[in-house]
């Protein structure tokens, strides 16, 4: 335990200290639960309608629209890519009429991939990207990559693939990586490496202009297998659904505030600039660090409201592997109140917005996000007031039910001319379980958040300060790179062979 933990520990053992010895003086917290009770219902009704009210208002706002699927033409080769995976047929397959122009690359960062997983997500960019076009980012915490199995492997799906080591271990420094190396190219796609693109997809630069200089996308929820069964996989589908409900809104006033962070369409130019001088490289609440960094270049998101990319989502709660609560906790619940300093900075800001609607429809998300927030923190001592009380727990599921009325809502109405977008009706019915699943896990990410950065986690260095102090890992700053962005590898690989060549020499 470092100095700076075991300071922080006793700081919060002296806070709790401090709170049973002044009640045992003055009783203030028997008086202060009297009081709560007292208000039993207003705060049950603020805690538990607050979303579902503000989905009520995002559902007036947004209009789905009708599916208009992009002009295709096809060839005998798909079949081919699937039967032969031949390097020939892999550069054809079905083009899109906006890809002609192969102005896209596509960046993949990678840390341990499940590379089934992997070969999937290559193979349906295949009708988009060249091989040459796709650039797969491994990424860890050493100079070299420990082994080139990863590597080799890629060469043998295709020979033109780009991999590239990079020896900062951060999704957000690989997407730089490989942004900077696809100088030849406009755009960047960028998805995690279990997010295969649909065939529907095509490029979205139709709706970029010169303030919207990237594009969002809806997310729906899978397992491993590419299938939504009912229970933890269903609900975050139908989350995310909503979320991309949240999304459209924004994209009819204000502009989307944050992307996803499993894949989202960007200007390379931008995408290279908000890397480099504003994201941070922890990985936590990389998506809502992605939107103000936007923001700070005065620039804009779009929505693609017709391509919807499916991910794979934790299947159980406290299974093996990435489960939801190691998931929840650990990464999205903490970052997200990691940002309640930031989300206040811009709320006081233009954030880019030139119109009226634009400005009152992004402080009032900003204000929602804040509040719910603080409902966060307001669950404890509801909880610790109210729970020996039968008549809290009556109120709690009369009104947890709630939550099933902006996804059927979202369903009837919403979705009237897309049943492919609507959620299923028992899903819809047993939607109320996940929410409170997930107020019970939100509380406990906000006292890891506490503990975390009192306790003296140190942030990743940004990208700008590890250029300022001349850090090697900034590999893209040699020469070499300029010719050969897997230089790297490279060398690990000539490693590799003179250790090989010097036994073989030792040993004769």
């Amino acid at each position: 335990m470092t100095l700076k933990k075991g300071a922080a520990l006793a700081f919060v053992m002296s806070c709790v200290a401090a709170l049973v010895i002044s009640n045992w003086f003055t009783g203030w917290m028997g008086k202060a639960i009297a009081q709560t009770r007292s208000y039993m219902l207003p705060v049950l009704v603020i805690v538990l309608t607050l979303e579902p009210l503000m989905f009520l208002i995002i559902l007036s706002i947004a209009r789905v629209p009708p599916y208009n699927p992009p002009k295709t033409h096809s060839s005998q080769s798909m079949q081919e890519i699937v039967n032969e995976k031949s390097p020939d047929d892999l550069e054809r397959g079905v083009m899109v009429t906006t890809t002609e122009v192969w102005e896209a690359a596509f960046v993949i960062p990678c840390h341990n991939s499940d590379r089934e997983a992997l070969r999937k997500v290559i193979e349906s960019a295949y009708p988009h990207f060249r091989a040459q076009d796709i650039f797969i980012i491994d990424n860890g915490r050493s100079r070299y990559p420990q082994d080139l199995s990863f590597r080799h492997w890629l060469k043998n799906l295709h020979p033109d693939l780009v991999y590239i080591w990079s020896p900062i271990g951060s999704k957000n420094a690989a997407q730089l990586v490989g942004s900077l190396a696809a100088k030849d190219h406009k755009y960047i796609l960028t998805t995690d490496d279990d997010v295969s693109l649909p065939e529907n997809y095509r490029h979205p630069i139709h709706l970029m202009n010169d303030h919207l200089r990237a594009v969002a996308f809806p997310l729906a929820g899978t397992d491993a297998a590419g299938n939504t069964p009912l229970g933890m996989v269903s609900w975050q589908d139908c989350e995310y659904r909503m979320a991309g409900l949240v999304k459209l809104a924004e994209d009819r006033t204000c502009g989307v505030n944050f992307p996803h962070g499993a894949g989202w369409f960007v200007d390379r130019d931008v995408f290279v600039e908000l890397l480099s001088k504003y994201h941070p490289m922890d990985f936590i609440a990389e998506d809502a660090n992605a939107g103000f960094s936007i923001m700070r270049l005065g620039k804009g998101i779009a929505f693609d409201a017709q391509v919807t990319l499916a991910t794979e989502v934790p299947a159980t709660v406290l299974g093996p592997g990435l489960n939801w609560c190691k998931q929840r906790i650990k990464s999205w619940e903490m970052g997200r109140h990691s940002l309640i300093w930031k989300i206040m900075r811009h709320l006081f800001r233009m954030n880019g917005q030139r119109t009226i609607q634009g400005i009152l429809m992004q402080k009032g998300l900003f204000l929602y996000i804040l509040a719910c927030l603080v409902i966060d923190w307001v669950r404890i001592p509801v909880l610790v007031a109210l729970g020996a009380h039968k008549e809290y727990w009556i109120f709690f599921f009369s009104l947890a039910f709630v939550a099933c009325l902006p996804p059927l809502l979202y369903n009837y109405i919403s979705c009237w001319h897309r049943p492919d977008m609507r959620i299923g009706l028992v899903t819809i019915a047993t939607y109320p379980i996940y929410k409170q699943l997930y107020s019970f896990v939100s509380v406990f990410g906000a006292v890891r958040w506490a503990l975390f950065y009192i306790g003296g986690h140190v942030r990743a260095k940004p990208i700008r300060k590890m250029l300022k102090d001349g850090d090697e890992a900034c590999f893209w700053l040699d020469p070499r790179f300029e010719t050969n962005p897997a230089w790297l590898a490279d060398e690990k690989e000539k490693m590799l062979a003179d250790e090989l060549a010097m036994r073989v020499v030792g040993s004769t």
